[in-house]
């Protein structure tokens, strides 16, 4: 069986609704050779039956993991990723719309610059330097033609940023590589994605935005029923925890140790 040019892996849990139009939106608008990698995290909405019929009937290979439990965003995305072939990982979010040539156009700005270990579109819902807010379309009937003119100006070109939200990133195979998967001691309530970029940039990579990308999405479906706010809040501690504890480790390893005897 031939690669594909970049495995797209997709989570899902009890996403159905969603995942409906994220596939339709991949089935229309992406045309470079890939493949998809489900990952069903324990969904109860009868999803898997929708699974099943998108790889009788999708044009690009399909293939699915079942989890009985949520193994929630870093260890669901870490099982696909083990599985895919491609020279390119996506981790693509079901709760998202792709618009024409997002995927090319992501795979052609991380070919044209080695040294970019993550990149990811503008989007509608997100935090940081990625969000264009308000939309500059009405509905999702206006979405592909208002993204066809947003990228025409901007085709190759890529902003450097220092963080991505992962709904949608591109990693190359030789930046996942060098700098492993995503830490699953991350539970539910985000800071993995932040983690993982700052796991890059050590490493010596970029991270960008692909100007010309424009990805939409509904966002926090993974966090319906949870306490996002307090789960957010435990992650955030667990994320300065682990860098400011490494930061304090590097620190004390480049002093002299005369300098730290005491008297």
């Amino acid at each position: 069986m031939t690669r594909p040019v970049v495995s797209i892996v997709i989570l899902c849990h009890n996403d159905r609704k969603y995942l409906a139009r994220c596939v339709s939106s991949l089935r229309r608008h992406t045309r470079m050779s890939h493949e998809l990698v489900f990952v069903d995290n324990g969904s109860q909405d009868g999803v898997i039956e929708d699974l099943r019929r998108i790889r009788r009937t999708y044009p690009w290979p399909v293939r699915i993991l079942r989890n009985r439990e949520n193994r929630f965003f870093a260890g669901g995305n870490n099982q696909g990723v083990r599985a895919a072939r491609g020279r390119h990982l996506v981790l693509l979010n079901a709760d998202t719309v792709v618009t024409p040539g997002w995927l090319d156009e992501l795979a052609a700005c991380a070919e044209a610059r080695p040294n970019l270990g993550m990149l990811g579109p503008y989007t509608n819902h997100a935090a940081g330097p990625q969000v264009l807010w308000p939309p500059r379309y009405r509905d999702l009937g206006e979405l592909p033609r208002w993204a066809r003119s947003w990228a025409a100006p901007r085709r190759g070109r890529v902003r450097l940023v220092p963080s991505l939200i992962g709904f949608c990133v591109l990693i190359p195979r030789a930046a996942a590589d060098r700098v492993g998967l995503l830490d699953d001691g991350f539970g539910p309530g985000g800071f993995e994605d932040y983690d993982y970029c700052l796991r890059l940039r050590l490493a010596g990579f970029e991270l960008g935005i692909a100007e010309a990308v424009y990805v939409h999405h509904f966002g926090g479906r993974g966090y319906v029923n949870m306490r996002y706010d307090e789960l957010r809040e435990g992650n955030r501690e667990l994320y300065w925890e682990k860098w400011s504890r490494r930061c304090r480790d590097a620190c004390r390893d480049r002093v002299p140790a005369a300098a730290v005897r005491p008297g």
